[in-house]
């Protein structure tokens, strides 16, 4: 089955917020990638990823959002990663990302709360 990709970046509470939708595979990542470079090529360092409306994510995925968070801990940035469904939040746990400048929410109340503190 082919899911609908989308990914569209927003500014929210002077932070931006890149949303995703569908599956992120080797297919995706290079849209999710570009992404990423808009993001980071701004003065912001920390970013919030919406993963959502996100149904599938594999090691290519994976590694990108990976490489992403590498390129902003050099400017002490963060990536804050909204995710409600435990199957993709275990593959964040199990790859050992959330011991880098990775963190997980449960919506994005919890992130924007988080950032505000570290503010």
């Amino acid at each position: 089955m082919i899911t609908e990709f989308s990914v569209d970046i927003e500014e929210k509470h002077s932070i931006p917020t890149i949303n995703v939708h569908g599956e992120i595979d080797i297919y995706t990542c290079g849209d999710l990638r570009k992404a990423f470079s808009k993001t980071t090529e701004k003065e912001t360092a920390s970013f919030i990823l919406n993963l959502t409306h996100i149904q599938y994510i594999d090691s290519t995925g994976l590694g990108t959002i990976a490489h992403a968070a590498q390129e902003i801990q050099q400017k002490n940035g963060h990536v804050y990663v909204i995710c409600t469904k435990p199957q993709i939040n275990k593959i964040f746990e199990v790859s050992g990302l959330l011991t880098k400048n990775i963190s997980l929410f449960e919506n994005e109340e919890q992130a924007i709360e988080k950032i505000g503190d570290q503010q």
